[in-house]
């Protein structure tokens, strides 16, 4: 049967548009399948980038918290040193001391600059040891009230007053009236800052221990077995600095 031209060529015009409809078809699907794959790609990023954040949220706040209990225990350290370097001056009755220097010069100043300082880091010191809540340092919180109370009548003749939480109180005009060798014997030697100051040296010791294990639990946030003192501190500003 013979075939015309008009029909040959109707029927490869055919085969083209079939076979362009066809390529279009499977392009589109593959578009489909292409654009549902970075979709699902783009959910699971996001999922994860979700779970990342909440991650990245919990460590830092334990980054955050682990910063804020080195603080405490620096601020602690301190204080107890401090009550070192004063107690240290005064307990010292050698030639040259501040008992010496008093009698050639008349003035007290010294002294009572000297125990006015020593008052004030020993009650900073008392204040970190309560707000620790540590079985060491309740231990020892007990000592040094202990050692206070034993010492009371003493120190009231130089203006110092115990309180009942073991914190001390100065009365200035008391303390300047007190002479060289009342200072000398409530202050100096093996007396109450001498005490005060072998305890504030254990104080400072488990206070380092401490910033120590805090450090080491920054970079393995969940094991913190290494810390020294047991128990949770009491709630409160523990952070902010009273030096």
């Amino acid at each position: 049967m013979r075939v015309t031209r008009n029909y040959r060529n109707g029927m490869v015009n055919f085969r083209k548009n079939n076979k362009s409809s066809q390529t279009s078809l499977l392009q589109s699907a593959l578009s489909r399948n292409s654009a549902s794959s970075r979709a699902n790609r783009l959910a699971s990023l996001l999922g994860n980038s979700r779970n990342t954040s909440t991650s990245s949220v919990a460590n830092k706040n334990f980054i955050t918290s682990a910063s804020k209990s080195q603080k405490f225990y620096y601020d602690m350290q301190y204080h107890a040193k401090q009550v070192g370097e004063y107690a240290d001056a005064l307990k010292s009755t050698k030639k040259d001391s501040v008992y010496d220097k008093a009698r050639e010069s008349g003035s007290t100043d010294q002294i009572v600059s000297d125990i006015k300082g020593f008052v004030n880091q020993y009650n900073n010191m008392l204040s970190d040891l309560e707000e620790s809540g540590s079985k060491s340092d309740a231990t020892f919180l007990i000592q040094l009230n202990s050692m206070s109370r034993a010492s009371e009548r003493d120190l009231a003749l130089t203006g110092i007053t115990r309180k009942a939480d073991g914190t001390l109180v100065v009365d200035e005009e008391k303390l300047k009236a007190a002479d060289v060798d009342t200072l000398e014997k409530v202050w100096g030697g093996n007396g109450f800052s001498a005490k005060a100051a072998a305890k504030a040296g254990s104080v400072e010791a488990t206070a380092e221990l401490n910033i120590e294990a805090e450090k080491s639990s920054i970079y393995s946030p969940f094991d913190r077995t290494n810390l020294y003192s047991s128990g949770i501190r009491k709630s409160g500003s523990y952070f902010n600095s009273r030096r």
